[in-house]
């Protein structure tokens, strides 16, 4: 399988979860000046927005966030939103990783993210799936 068809795939059943959990979702559909995120979720009056990336090899570049993401995201808050988050998807879990939090993490000279950072920088989605807590 491609690393698109993998994300792809991802991407859906990213949006299939929160489905299933009341969340009306939808996934965006690419295009050739770049989508800002690969899926929108929203419950009760709370909209979210996700670019979802496979990292099933356990690390995730942080160079993989690509310009147009980083621009839609701030937009995304900076009028009113809830933090733009990314689902990271490793073998064991999906944690949901604000991109302030990737940032600051970048201007710490940081470049790759492990499962474990993950999981001290973001939140498990099943956790958040229990309180729709916002990342750290």
């Amino acid at each position: 399988m491609s690393n698109k068809s993998s994300g792809t795939e991802f991407e859906q059943n990213f949006a299939r979860i929160l489905a299933a959990e009341g969340f009306w979702a939808h996934c965006l559909a690419g295009n050739r000046n770049g989508q800002p995120f690969d899926v929108i979720a929203a419950r009760d009056g709370t909209a979210w927005a996700f670019d979802c990336k496979e990292c099933r090899s356990g690390i995730f570049r942080l160079a993989r966030i690509e310009e147009n993401q980083r621009n839609a995201m701030e937009l995304w808050a900076a009028t009113g939103n809830t933090p733009g988050m990314f689902a990271l998807e490793f073998r064991d879990a999906i944690f949901l990783v604000t991109l302030e939090a990737l940032k600051k993490l970048e201007k710490g000279g940081i470049s790759v993210m492990t499962e474990s950072a993950a999981s001290e920088t973001g939140v498990e989605l099943t956790d958040w799936l229990k309180g729709n807590q916002l990342c750290r």
